[in-house]
């Protein structure tokens, strides 16, 4: 009966690291897909309303996920203060679930926004298909990752539950 529980218990363990992983690249998509979408909101809300930064980073706070909206939030707060959005964007890219690649795309976009409109538009239609090709790239590869983190955990489990027996 004590090998039946623990054997249960390791399989439960297992289900739940693959839950785990699941919900991350989950989470991971979501977040690339909020950012390309907020971005081509702002390209559109500067290039057709010329909306100044700081309503421009309040307005595509709003309605966002948690990490997209501490983003817009944290730079529009420091806007206000009179600061320089550089340090706050910078640290709030820095803690995205995205790539390496993914995080110097929007740490570059942050300088492009100081400048004129057009540079702005270029810099964030660059940092948004920069976002999407690694957003389709994950797509790409999401069923493959899902096989590959459900033979390693349950086979994991598996070969404990084994071993218990």
């Amino acid at each position: 009966m004590i090998k039946l529980v623990g054997s249960l218990c390791v399989l439960f363990a297992g289900g739940s690291v693959w839950w785990l992983q699941h919900q991350e690249q989950r989470r991971r998509r979501q977040v690339l897909a909020e950012l390309a979408s907020t971005l081509e909101r702002m390209e559109t809300a500067i290039r057709l309303n010329r909306t100044p930064l700081l309503p421009l980073f309040r307005q595509t706070a709003r309605g966002r996920c948690h990490e997209v909206s501490q983003l817009f939030e944290g730079s529009a707060a420091a806007l206000a203060a009179g600061r320089s959005p550089e340090i706050v964007w910078c640290q709030a890219v820095s803690c995205l679930p995205v790539s390496e690649t993914d995080k110097r795309a929007l740490s570059e976009l942050v300088n492009a926004l100081q400048g004129d409109e057009t540079s702005a538009c270029k810099g964030i239609s660059l940092a948004r298909k920069e976002l999407q090709n690694s957003l389709s790239q994950l797509e790409k590869q999401r069923p493959d990752e899902e096989k590959r983190t459900a033979a390693l955990c349950f086979s994991a489990a598996a070969l404990l539950v084994i071993l218990l027996i």
